[in-house]
């Protein structure tokens, strides 16, 4: 497991040291950074110093949400200790001593509309304002991936399923059994202790993100997530860094070339790889049951495929296979519902129309089997499955 293990920083030897220090020579990490930065001595070619602001917010460079609160909440506890020209320099956290002195606090916050960065909440419990209207916190990207690393540490699997993106789809017993058993066999969640949030990265539409976390102190995870409407849901997990995200296609790539020329030798192997970091790929698990298929081992194949299903319910492709699969294993109404609903999302699948007829056939259902025949053939007229199935007729 070497691929994930990361440099610590120079100075906790605990976080990951992500980012070079001019005052240290050194690699350190965001919350040693934010230690330094406070005192405002940083050398001006650092991207990470901090710029002169007459009030609480802070311009400077931050890698992720968690980073720039942090660095807030240290700018508060600066700001309150400090006489303040706005309030004839008085201190803020001696006028919070007095009834009259917190009237007058809470007067001067209220008349601002706050920057909801801002942690106002950690201000108003600093200084005991219990009067000071705080807006209700909306959860960010980083606190859903941080909710769901603390239900891991704590074991809670199932009710990791309602951070998840379309989590309906595990309404299906088998899915999320399937689901739930991916999970615990992960050798390195199933062993969470702690972890450390390196950075995050928000798309320029704002409806997709990544949340880069370093894993018991040596394993890199990054969480991929989708928004909808306001709610922020996790999609895929990647054990590794951001960098790798999009250099998951070329993999697919790589290995649907070497099944196509039956290198399955060489296939396994790259199989294998990805399948240590790309563990929710609805494609990898595809590739690795068509490579069972080939390899004759039904069983697996089906596990694979089934996967695949759970991970991506709109991979058409697999879904047509997985029908299938669940028709040579005598769940027939199983199999039906999935090639009704392939059909109706693609009424020109006439693999799904075929097999559908099919079942039909079985069933007695001939003058449904010779409609869904027939368009079939109207699709295309050489489609052999639909004219063999027609003569059965």
């Amino acid at each position: 497991m070497s691929f994930f293990k990361s440099d610590k920083c120079k100075i906790c030897k605990k976080n990951l040291g992500h980012r070079f220090c001019f005052r240290t020579g050194k690699d350190i990490c965001w919350q040693d950074c934010n230690e330094m930065r406070i005192d405002r001595k940083c050398p001006s070619e650092c991207s990470y110093a901090l710029k002169e602001t007459d009030d609480l917010s802070l311009k400077t460079k931050a890698d992720s949400i968690a980073e720039y609160t942090d660095l807030l909440k240290k700018q508060i506890d600066k700001w309150i200790s400090l006489p303040q020209k706005i309030f004839g320099d008085e201190i803020p956290r001696n006028m919070a001593e007095s009834e009259s002195g917190q009237q007058r606090l809470i007067e001067f916050f209220q008349q601002f509309q706050i920057n909801s960065l801002i942690p106002l909440s950690y201000l108003k419990d600093k200084l005991s304002l219990h009067d000071l209207k705080v807006a209700s916190h909306i959860k960010s990207y980083e606190d859903i991936t941080i909710e769901f690393l603390e239900m891991i540490i704590k074991q809670e699997w199932k009710q990791t399923i309602d951070l998840l993106n379309n989590p309906d789809r595990y309404d299906n017993e088998e899915f999320k059994k399937n689901y739930l058993l991916r999970l615990q066999s992960n050798k390195i969640l199933v062993k969470l202790t702690d972890f450390f949030l390196v950075s995050s990265a928000l798309s320029q539409d704002k409806k997709k993100a990544l949340v880069y976390f370093q894993l018991n102190g040596k394993y890199n995870i990054t969480i991929s997530l989708k928004r909808k409407n306001d709610n922020w849901l996790i999609s895929e997990k990647i054990f590794g860094k951001p960098e790798i995200v999009n250099s998951e296609g070329q993999a697919m790539q790589q290995i649907a070339v070497l099944l196509s020329k039956n290198k399955l030798s060489d296939c396994f192997e790259l199989l294998k790889k990805y399948s240590s970091i790309y563990v929710d790929s609805s494609d990898l698990n595809y590739y690795w049951g068509m490579y069972y298929m080939i390899s004759n081992n039904e069983d697996k194949a089906f596990n694979f495929i089934q996967t695949a299903v759970e991970l991506d319910p709109e991979f058409l492709e697999a879904k047509g296979i997985y029908a299938t699969m669940l028709t040579q294993r005598k769940k027939i109404d199983s199999a039906k519902l999935i090639f009704e609903e392939i059909i109706k999302k693609n009424p020109k699948d006439i693999k799904s129309m075929n097999n559908l007829a099919s079942i039909y056939i079985s069933e007695k259902r001939k003058d449904e089997a010779k409609k869904l025949l027939e368009k079939c053939l109207i699709i295309d007229p050489n489609f052999e499955y639909a004219k063999k199935n027609l003569e059965k007729l």
